[in-house]
Protein backbone atom coordinates (compact mmCIF):
# COMPACT_ATOMS: atom_id res chain seq x y z
CA UNK A 1 0.00 0.00 0.00
CA UNK A 2 2.46 2.30 0.73
CA UNK A 3 4.08 2.61 -2.32
CA UNK A 4 0.96 2.84 -4.05
CA UNK A 5 0.81 5.66 -2.26
CA UNK A 6 4.40 6.95 -3.27
CA UNK A 7 3.88 6.39 -6.96
CA UNK A 8 0.37 8.55 -6.92
CA UNK A 9 2.72 11.20 -4.77
CA UNK A 10 5.06 11.11 -7.51
CA UNK A 11 2.78 10.70 -10.58
CA UNK A 12 1.23 13.99 -9.31
CA UNK A 13 4.54 15.78 -9.47
CA UNK A 14 5.09 17.92 -12.54
CA UNK A 15 8.14 17.00 -14.03
CA UNK A 16 10.96 20.21 -14.42
CA UNK A 17 10.27 22.24 -16.86
CA UNK A 18 12.60 24.14 -19.31
CA UNK A 19 13.11 27.60 -18.27
CA UNK A 20 13.67 30.66 -20.57
CA UNK A 21 15.66 33.85 -20.53
CA UNK A 22 14.78 36.19 -22.59
CA UNK A 23 17.33 38.60 -23.89
CA UNK A 24 16.18 41.83 -25.16
CA UNK A 25 18.83 44.12 -27.04
CA UNK A 26 18.51 47.31 -27.10
CA UNK A 27 20.33 50.79 -28.80
CA UNK A 28 22.04 52.36 -25.68
CA UNK A 29 21.84 55.86 -27.18
CA UNK A 30 18.63 55.65 -28.67
CA UNK A 31 16.58 52.53 -26.50
CA UNK A 32 15.40 51.49 -29.94
CA UNK A 33 15.49 47.31 -30.47
CA UNK A 34 18.12 45.46 -32.17
CA UNK A 35 17.06 43.22 -34.83
CA UNK A 36 20.10 41.74 -36.54
CA UNK A 37 22.63 40.83 -33.70
CA UNK A 38 24.32 37.62 -32.98
CA UNK A 39 24.57 37.26 -29.40
CA UNK A 40 27.61 35.38 -28.10
CA UNK A 41 26.95 33.79 -24.77
CA UNK A 42 28.85 31.87 -22.34
CA UNK A 43 27.43 30.28 -19.67
CA UNK A 44 29.19 29.56 -15.84
CA UNK A 45 32.42 30.95 -15.14
CA UNK A 46 35.27 31.45 -16.99
CA UNK A 47 35.41 30.22 -20.56
CA UNK A 48 31.74 28.14 -20.11
CA UNK A 49 29.88 26.44 -22.69
CA UNK A 50 29.53 28.68 -25.53
CA UNK A 51 26.65 29.89 -28.54
CA UNK A 52 25.59 32.24 -30.40
CA UNK A 53 21.63 33.38 -30.38
CA UNK A 54 19.76 35.47 -32.66
CA UNK A 55 17.63 38.54 -31.80
CA UNK A 56 14.33 38.38 -33.86
CA UNK A 57 12.50 41.44 -35.18
CA UNK A 58 11.38 42.52 -31.55
CA UNK A 59 14.96 42.46 -30.56
CA UNK A 60 14.44 39.21 -28.49
CA UNK A 61 16.68 36.82 -28.42
CA UNK A 62 15.38 33.53 -25.94
CA UNK A 63 17.12 30.95 -24.53
CA UNK A 64 15.93 27.89 -23.53
CA UNK A 65 17.88 26.75 -20.24
CA UNK A 66 16.76 22.48 -19.35
CA UNK A 67 18.91 20.43 -16.97
CA UNK A 68 22.30 20.65 -18.83
CA UNK A 69 21.65 22.49 -21.71
CA UNK A 70 21.18 25.72 -23.10
CA UNK A 71 19.69 26.05 -26.35
CA UNK A 72 18.88 29.50 -28.53
CA UNK A 73 14.91 29.48 -29.98
CA UNK A 74 16.99 31.25 -33.27
CA UNK A 75 20.96 30.95 -34.52
CA UNK A 76 22.92 32.49 -36.87
CA UNK A 77 24.18 31.14 -39.79
CA UNK A 78 27.38 28.64 -38.89
CA UNK A 79 27.25 29.16 -34.98
CA UNK A 80 26.31 26.55 -32.43
CA UNK A 81 22.98 27.22 -30.98
CA UNK A 82 22.95 24.79 -28.18
CA UNK A 83 25.41 24.38 -25.55
CA UNK A 84 25.96 21.64 -22.89
CA UNK A 85 26.40 23.77 -19.27
CA UNK A 86 27.19 22.61 -15.94
CA UNK A 87 24.52 21.38 -14.05
CA UNK A 88 23.38 24.23 -11.70
CA UNK A 89 24.89 27.50 -13.55
CA UNK A 90 23.77 30.08 -12.65
CA UNK A 91 25.20 32.87 -14.71
CA UNK A 92 25.67 34.24 -18.36
CA UNK A 93 28.22 36.38 -19.92
CA UNK A 94 27.30 37.95 -22.96
CA UNK A 95 28.97 40.36 -25.81
CA UNK A 96 28.03 41.72 -29.26
CA UNK A 97 28.92 40.46 -32.55
CA UNK A 98 28.14 43.23 -34.86
CA UNK A 99 27.33 45.86 -32.33
CA UNK A 100 29.73 46.97 -29.31
CA UNK A 101 28.47 45.98 -25.54
CA UNK A 102 27.50 49.35 -23.29
CA UNK A 103 28.25 47.34 -20.12
CA UNK A 104 30.86 48.11 -17.46
CA UNK A 105 34.32 45.82 -17.65
CA UNK A 106 36.76 45.27 -15.09
CA UNK A 107 39.89 47.20 -14.99
CA UNK A 108 43.27 45.80 -15.58
CA UNK A 109 46.94 46.42 -14.31
CA UNK A 110 49.40 48.32 -16.36
CA UNK A 111 51.95 46.05 -16.44
CA UNK A 112 50.72 43.03 -15.73
CA UNK A 113 50.85 40.10 -17.66
CA UNK A 114 47.69 40.00 -20.16
CA UNK A 115 44.61 38.39 -18.40
CA UNK A 116 41.68 36.14 -20.57
CA UNK A 117 39.23 39.08 -21.92
CA UNK A 118 36.05 37.11 -20.94
CA UNK A 119 37.32 37.62 -17.07
CA UNK A 120 36.66 41.22 -17.66
CA UNK A 121 33.60 40.58 -18.61
CA UNK A 122 30.56 40.51 -16.01
CA UNK A 123 28.64 37.96 -15.29
CA UNK A 124 24.30 37.81 -15.07
CA UNK A 125 22.81 36.17 -12.21
CA UNK A 126 20.07 33.16 -13.97
CA UNK A 127 18.39 33.04 -10.82
CA UNK A 128 17.83 36.70 -10.51
CA UNK A 129 17.27 36.95 -13.99
CA UNK A 130 14.30 34.52 -13.77
CA UNK A 131 13.12 35.94 -10.38
CA UNK A 132 13.07 39.68 -11.39
CA UNK A 133 14.63 40.31 -14.66
CA UNK A 134 17.74 42.46 -15.01
CA UNK A 135 19.03 44.99 -17.03
CA UNK A 136 23.00 45.20 -17.74
CA UNK A 137 24.74 48.49 -17.36
CA UNK A 138 24.16 51.18 -20.30
CA UNK A 139 27.56 52.89 -20.39
CA UNK A 140 26.66 54.44 -24.20
CA UNK A 141 23.80 56.64 -23.07
CA UNK A 142 21.09 57.85 -20.37
CA UNK A 143 18.27 55.11 -21.70
CA UNK A 144 17.43 52.63 -19.32
CA UNK A 145 14.30 50.58 -18.96
CA UNK A 146 13.07 48.49 -16.38
CA UNK A 147 13.24 44.35 -16.95
CA UNK A 148 10.45 41.63 -16.28
CA UNK A 149 11.07 38.11 -14.36
CA UNK A 150 12.67 36.04 -16.99
CA UNK A 151 14.25 39.08 -19.14
CA UNK A 152 17.53 40.35 -19.51
CA UNK A 153 17.86 43.76 -21.27
CA UNK A 154 21.15 44.06 -22.92
CA UNK A 155 22.54 47.60 -24.03
CA UNK A 156 24.45 48.19 -27.37
CA UNK A 157 25.39 50.59 -29.70
CA UNK A 158 26.98 50.53 -33.55
CA UNK A 159 30.61 50.18 -34.12
CA UNK A 160 32.19 53.55 -35.06
CA UNK A 161 33.38 54.23 -38.57
CA UNK A 162 36.84 53.57 -36.68
CA UNK A 163 36.13 50.28 -35.26
CA UNK A 164 34.69 49.13 -38.29
CA UNK A 165 38.23 50.52 -40.15
CA UNK A 166 40.12 47.81 -37.96
CA UNK A 167 37.96 44.71 -38.76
Amino acid sequence: MPSVLVCTVLASIPPLKAQDIRIRVLNGRTGKPITNECLNVWTGTGRGAHLVAATNKEGLAVLHFADSEVVAEAACQGWPAQATADAGVDGITLSGNRYVACQEYARTTPGEPPVDPLSLMPSYSVKKVLESGMSTANTCGKFRTGAKPGELIFYVRPRSLWERAKQ
